[in-house]
């Protein structure tokens, strides 16, 4: 196995947020991608699982309409577009690109993932940030899944993949199941598969977002789930309806207590060991979960301080 670690992301995986995924057939592309809602923080173009086949001409002419006219990067959210295949992609690459900040490239193992770089290679934007979904039968082995990080490292291809994405509905639809209104990723069967796959690519230097919670109108449902995606280090939640939005993105603020402690343990001069808040703060071993508060802070705000009034007996 490679000890390697990538050195750097090709944007910062906490600028996803909340990601809304859109079919690339729907006729208000544009006005989605150039700020029709204003907190919206990243948008995924699908040309895959939401386009029918019939219908994939029609989605690559409407983005080749919208693309031209989208804003810059910095202007409206991360605009990424999920390539339906290689061959697809090849056609997406001939496109004006100019308004989007990368591709998510969907059902990625070993297998598969060279046939995309090729595709990327031999166009004029090789170094397009990619985020790789990770939602075969293959994802589901420690095996296959260190496999494939191997071949993504020890082919150098580490600085070009900005996250890896969890396709949760695809994952289950593999076991079989589906998941129930009310419960979360982490109260069935693919806790497992998420542990599994943080301890395989994480160490390494791999962001990984969470997927969908698809019962958009179950917002408190979400707000739980959102605090155990935290409490597992994946950053940038699909979302499938603006409904989803503002839970999202409340759920990425961060205590002003964890910012006074991220601060201190990145601060040059910290001591090694020191306490705060009634905790122990470590910067040999807190300094990825600091700069990562630092990150949602600068991102997403502070949550606002919660003034308790006293009790009276």
């Amino acid at each position: 196995m490679t000890n390697a670690v990538i050195p750097a992301l090709p944007l910062n995986p906490w600028r996803l947020g909340a990601s809304l995924y859109t079919p690339a057939t729907r006729p208000d592309l544009l006005a989605l991608g150039a700020g029709h809602y204003p907190s919206l923080t990243s948008l995924i173009y699908c040309t895959e699982d939401a386009v029918l086949e019939a219908d994939l001409p029609r989605a690559l002419t409407n983005l080749a309409r919208v693309l031209p006219l989208l804003p810059p990067p910095e202007t409206g959210p991360l605009r990424l577009i999920r390539a339906r295949n290689p061959a697809v992609l090849a056609q997406l690459l001939t496109l004006d690109l100019h308004g989007v900040s990368g591709f998510v490239l969907p059902k990625i193992h070993a297998g598969n993932l060279s046939a995309y770089l090729r595709v990327l290679d031999a166009s004029a934007w090789p170094r397009m940030p990619v985020l790789l979904t990770l939602e075969t039968p293959e994802a589901l082995s420690e095996a296959h899944m260190a496999t494939l990080r191997d071949l993504i490292l020890d082919g150098g291809h580490g600085t070009r993949v900005a996250a890896l994405r969890i396709g949760g509905n695809d994952l289950m639809h593999a076991l079989g199941v589906r998941r129930k209104p009310g419960r979360t990723l982490y109260e069935g069967p693919l806790e497992r598969v998420i542990s599994m796959l943080l301890g395989v690519f994480k160490p390494h230097g791999f962001a990984l977002s969470s997927p969908v919670y698809e019962v958009f109108r179950d917002l408190p449902t979400l707000a739980r789930e959102l605090e155990q995606d935290l409490d597992y280090g994946l950053c940038g939640k699909t979302i499938i309806h603006p409904a989803q939005l503002d839970t999202v993105l409340a759920a990425y603020r961060v205590a002003e207590t964890d910012l006074e402690e991220a601060r201190a343990i990145l601060a040059p001069d910290a001591p090694a060991v020191f306490q705060m808040h009634g905790r122990m703060c470590e910067p040999a071993t807190h300094t990825r979960w600091a700069g990562d508060i630092l990150s949602r802070a600068e991102l997403y705000g502070v949550l606002e301080t919660q003034q308790h009034e006293a009790l009276h007996f």
